[in-house]
């Protein structure tokens, strides 16, 4: 049976329907362009990236990936870029017993060189190191460690808008200051929350303003989806028809994360005995609006808070394009709702239109709240 693993980030032919955006944004990684990923959550984000960094480095092009939303501090931040730079030799595991350890890590004739070299790297044995110097030591080592191999490196930091809670504006600055002038380095930035990802790259007052091209990443091509799923419920040996195929995708509208939750829970009935004659979609997104109730409720939970933004988001489930027209526009103001909900994802702006970027949170709203 075909092994589907949701939530994780995927790879190689795992990657369904990016090899556009693969293409694309390699070319322009190579020309010395840092980009900009932006994104609702679940969107394969970081399944572009890894797949990205993953193909240039049999280039022989050193990468380092670091996610920024799990790095709980700023020297944990350092550590980790200057560690992921060090992997280009194979170092990195040596660095980590840096700590506590200064006697082993000099047995190791490569590293004694780097640090000859890149003597901050000693800090980070030292029992209160200032972490602002640190942090400005690796991010200088991004350019100058590949430069000393004559070598171009293409960093990505993955949900990069959450580097304002280390420090606000001053890390901003100083990430800014350190990485505009690098010669041997290209970035990849990539963002969930539009509204963050916009202030920092979009508007003209801005620190990143127009360091980085800019790519929405879209919904999967429904001929691309359409090929993937009927090869897998082929060799599934699942019966199904061009039918079922498509009210599948005009439910998940291609989006990568639901489209394969939707096929992992098809395989697992057929694993348990469920609808191996029958598959219905109907019982599938019902079991899935169990699997993902917890998620969910989170998602309106937040929503709840803003009369305005329930208001706008039901009319925009309820009346797509003509939401206006049913909206009390004396009472609450659309416009800044419906920037708020694209802003954080929610909302997907497409054709001149709103739509949720969530298909089963829409489906949830209208059984839930709309229908209860």
């Amino acid at each position: 049976m075909t092994q589907i693993q949701v939530g994780k980030p995927v790879k190689g032919s795992q990657l369904i329907g990016r090899e556009k955006e693969v293409l694309t944004i390699s070319k322009l990684l190579l020309q010395g362009q840092s980009v900009v990923l932006i994104a609702p959550r679940r969107f394969g984000k970081t399944s572009l990236t890894l797949e990205i960094l993953n193909r240039l480095k049999k280039q022989d092009i050193y990468t380092a990936y670091i996610d920024v939303f799990v790095t709980p501090d700023l020297e944990s931040f350092s550590r980790k870029i200057t560690e992921d730079v060090l992997n280009n030799r194979k170092l990195g595991k040596v660095f980590k017993k840096i700590t506590g350890n200064i006697v082993e890590v000099f047995r190791n004739i490569e590293l004694k060189q780097t640090i000859e070299s890149f003597e901050f790297i000693l800090k980070y044995s030292s029992p209160n190191p200032n972490v602002w110097e640190l942090f400005s030591d690796s991010l200088d080592f991004i350019n100058s460690y590949p430069k000393k191999y004559d070598r171009k490196i293409i960093c990505a930091f993955d949900e990069f808008g959450d580097i304002k809670k280390f420090d606000g504006d001053k890390i901003v600055k100083m990430v800014r200051s350190k990485i505009q002038f690098q010669d041997h380095a290209a970035f990849i930035f990539s963002g969930s929350y539009e509204s963050v990802m916009e202030t920092f790259f979009v508007k003209q007052n801005s620190p990143f303003f127009r360091f980085a091209r800019i790519i929405h990443l879209g919904y999967i091509g429904r001929d691309e989806f359409k090929n993937y799923i009927s090869a897998t419920l082929s060799d599934n040996e699942i019966l199904f028809n061009e039918k079922f195929i498509n009210e599948i995708l005009d439910f998940t509208k291609g989006h990568p994360y639901y489209t394969q939750l939707v096929l992992q829970q098809i395989l697992l009935n057929k694993s348990t005995g469920l609808n191996q004659k029958n598959v219905s979609l109907f019982d599938i997104l019902q079991q899935l609006l169990i699997v993902e109730n917890n998620y969910l409720e989170k998602q309106w939970e937040d929503i709840s808070k803003s009369r305005e933004l329930v208001q706008t988001l039901i009319a925009v489930v309820k009346y797509g394009k003509s939401l206006y027209s049913h909206l009390d526009t004396k009472k609450i103001n659309p416009g800044r709702a419906l920037k708020k909900l694209t802003g954080s994802g929610l909302l997907f702006r497409e054709n001149k239109g709103y739509h949720l970027s969530d298909p089963l949170f829409e489906l949830w709203v209208k059984e839930k709240i709309i229908n209860s």
